[in-house]
């Protein structure tokens, strides 16, 4: 399956990265990583969040995360990764941590893929325009995710088919409404804020390209679920994915979307910035 060859893909980049380019410090807070990466998926697993295939991934992403990005980063996802869950949780069972299905390691890559390949960059060549791009990506999903479960299923309220703006179903893929856009930009702000306070020095202009890059990929999003979303893929292209994606799912549209969001916010780093 693709998961699994994007995790034998991170697992050797990871280890040579560490290998060429860490040192001190930064070696023991990679083995805190991989201490704190095993307790957090063995929990989420044991509160059925996670697959199995979904855990191998998360633990190597999580990794990746506070071993590469350190607290600052894997803070950004931990943010993500537990407000997302408890949004999905089923609306029929009281218990806040019950949710009606576990992500799989598709999922966690179509969400942190651009993530953790913009912190290796990050770390081996220090740039912070690649740092800025893989919290733009986080942005963008913890956007989307607030979105769709709090404007599409929890609260009530007009929604209108983005690019034809014909009134439709709540929920549905390309719908934007008052409450989902709203949702949109308070979870790319709280993303910027929490990385904005662990690097305070950052300007007030970084910021904000965070929380724009968030907000663009969520509409990026919506409109490729208007438009392509459940559209077969050209087999040219699915070649290249060895034709384990063959349609336009959602978790390709994401994925998709979020590295929109970050090579935006590149893109802008490097022309105002």
């Amino acid at each position: 399956m693709l998961d699994r060859q994007l995790n034998i893909l991170f697992f050797f980049a990871t280890v040579f990265v560490f290998l060429l380019f860490s040192e001190g410090f930064e070696q023991t807070r990679f083995f805190v990583a991989v201490f704190l990466s095993i307790l957090f998926v063995t929990i989420a697993f044991v509160l059925n969040w996670l697959t199995i295939d979904g855990a191998l991934s998360a633990l190597l992403f999580g990794i990746i995360s506070l071993g590469f990005g350190g607290l600052s980063a894997a803070t950004v996802v931990l943010v993500f990764f537990v407000t997302s869950s408890l949004l999905s949780k089923s609306d029929k069972n009281d218990d806040l941590f019950t949710i009606p299905f576990r992500r799989d390691g598709y999922q966690v890559w179509s969400n942190g893929f651009w993530f953790a390949l913009w912190l290796i960059f990050w770390f081996t060549t220090d740039a912070l325009v690649f740092e800025v791009a893989a919290v733009s990506s986080i942005a963008f999903s913890t956007a989307d995710t607030w979105s769709s479960e709090i404007g599409g299923k929890r609260v009530k309220g007009t929604t209108w088919m983005i690019g034809s703006f014909k009134k439709v179903e709540p929920g549905l893929d390309g719908g934007v409404s008052v409450a989902g856009t709203a949702s949109s930009l308070v979870g790319a702000l709280l993303i910027a804020l929490i990385y904005w306070a662990f690097n305070s020095e950052l300007s007030v202009g970084i910021i904000v390209l965070v929380i724009l890059a968030g907000i663009a990929g969520s509409l990026i999003d919506s409109l490729l679920g208007n438009y392509v979303q459940g559209s077969k893929i050209p087999r040219k292209i699915s070649v290249l994915f060895n034709y384990q994606i063959t349609k336009f799912d959602n978790n390709t549209t994401n994925w998709v979307s979020a590295g929109s969001a970050s090579l935006l916010a590149i893109c802008i780093f490097l022309l105002v910035f």
